[in-house]
């Protein structure tokens, strides 16, 4: 019986998935490192887990091997029991929502490529191989950039040519948009009155979005996710007039300053030591004054962005902290919160330093601050079954 969606996320070196049951998670796993030397492997259902580490190519390999797991444990018995592959996509221009991968998205996706290097090459290949491998299997792309389909057009465009616009797809799209709808749907399970919400996703890469009444109608990312604030090695905002400099320094190759700009740059740039918020942490405490430097100017541009975001809502009823430093460094969010205390932000410290799931602000606090443990891939399970009820 097909009852079955596969979600996948890729990343450039990276392989996640979740498998799931009607609304129900049966298994999940991931693999790092891929095609760079031996990396953590790991899948788990409710009953069984495995984990070690391992050499895998590609994403492709990563595909078969846990398909094959899945096979031994009795989870996935045949492809037949697929209802759709969801893909976590990033990137199709103009082109948004949750869509059939087909020979024309297929197109739209390389031509934004540019757009997400990271990304688009690796989802387009494994869509290309697994149509190869399954052509019967529905497959479908979930775009980051569809929470944000909604933002007034004024907050869509750049200060350049109307035709860049036009033509070349040269205008802000919001990226995170599961992760941001995630937190929207969540916030109105726990707290209907809280409809003017600062979404921050703090990760590996970070934004924030203004959801007003469940809706975008903002995000730091512009036009590609490089953009905004800090990312953990990429650049995020940038002034393009530094580019003829950079362009003499490195003789011309721009493909050099692309590769900086995308690996050395952010947290890592700044601080000289790490992209990891931990390290960065200690670092600081340690004295490190690049670390302290990076960590406060992390936060400065978190807070200016809540702050811009709060106009655009006229007020904010509640903030949310997600993402792997969202969750797991209370300094961050206590320091954001700082910031933001004109607004009426106070948090509950016992609740902030124990880093649990639900509220942390304090009782008499005007704007409501929540830590939520985000859920990506359910978004993007729901999205696709929402495109197969539709008569794919």
């Amino acid at each position: 019986m097909k009852d079955r969606i596969m979600v996948l996320n890729l990343g450039s070196t990276s392989f996640k998935f979740k498998l799931f049951q009607e609304e129900s998670l049966i298994a999940e796993g991931g693999f790092e490192n891929l095609g760079k030397g031996a990396g953590t492997c790991s899948i788990r259902t409710k009953e069984v887990r495995w984990t070690e580490k391992r050499e895998v190519f590609d994403h492709m390999e990563a595909f078969f091997l846990s398909l094959t797991w899945l096979k031994d444990q009795g989870v996935l018995l045949s492809m037949e029991e697929l209802e759709a592959v969801g893909y976590k996509a990033v990137h199709a221009g103009a082109l948004s929502g949750a869509r059939v991968v087909d020979d024309g998205l297929l197109q739209v996706m390389k031509r934004y490529a540019g757009f997400a290097p990271a990304h688009n090459p690796v989802y387009i290949r494994l869509m290309e191989r697994v149509r190869e491998e399954w052509p019967e299997l529905i497959q479908i792309g979930c775009f980051e950039t569809s929470f944000h389909a909604d933002i007034p057009e004024k907050r869509t465009v750049y200060g350049v040519p109307d035709w860049w616009r036009r033509e070349l797809g040269i205008r802000k799209y919001g990226f995170h948009g599961s992760s941001h709808s995630y937190i929207a749907w969540k916030m109105k399970q726990t707290d209907e009155k809280a409809v003017r919400l600062l979404s921050f996703h703090l990760g590996g890469s970070s934004s924030v979005c203004a959801i007003l009444d469940g809706k975008s109608i903002a995000c730091s990312m512009g036009a590609t996710p490089q953009s905004g604030v800090f990312q953990n090695n990429r650049v995020g905002e940038f002034d393009i007039f530094c580019l003829p400099e950079l362009m003499k320094h490195y003789q011309g190759d721009w493909e050099e300053i692309l590769t900086v700009l995308s690996s050395e740059g952010g947290l890592y740039g700044v601080s000289g030591i790490s992209n990891d918020m931990r390290l960065l942490q200690e670092a600081a405490d340690g004295g490190n004054a690049s670390a302290a430097l990076a960590i406060d100017a992390y936060v400065d541009q978190l807070a200016g962005y809540a702050g811009m975001f709060s106009v655009y809502l006229k007020g904010v009823d509640a903030l949310v902290f997600t993402g792997g430093i969202g969750l797991g460094s209370s300094r961050i969010r206590r320091k954001v919160c700082e910031e933001l205390s004109f607004l009426g932000v106070h948090l509950d410290e016992d609740a902030n330093e124990k880093g649990e799931e639900g509220k942390i602000s304090s009782k008499d606090s005007p704007v409501a601050v929540y830590v939520w443990k985000t859920d990506e891939e359910r978004m993007v399970m729901r999205q696709c079954r929402e495109v197969l009820r539709s008569g794919v």
